[in-house]
């Protein structure tokens, strides 16, 4: 575990922020840069795609 791992903690943790941006609506990730880039970085260390870790980012599985 580095400083800059993403874990799915975190992954949720980022979504969750965004979600209460948007007032509990849609979230757009990509308008959210530090949520997107979370997304991104952790769908390369797991080898998973964008939307399974976008999945994992709403629900905390796949």
């Amino acid at each position: 575990m580095g400083l800059f791992d993403i874990t799915e903690e975190t992954l949720m943790a980022q979504y969750k922020r965004a979600w209460y941006d948007c007032n509990r609506g849609f979230v757009d990730p990509r308008k959210y840069p530090d949520l997107d880039h979370a997304i991104t970085h952790y769908a390369m260390e797991h080898n998973c795609s964008y939307d399974d870790a976008l999945m994992i980012a709403k629900n905390g599985h796949r």
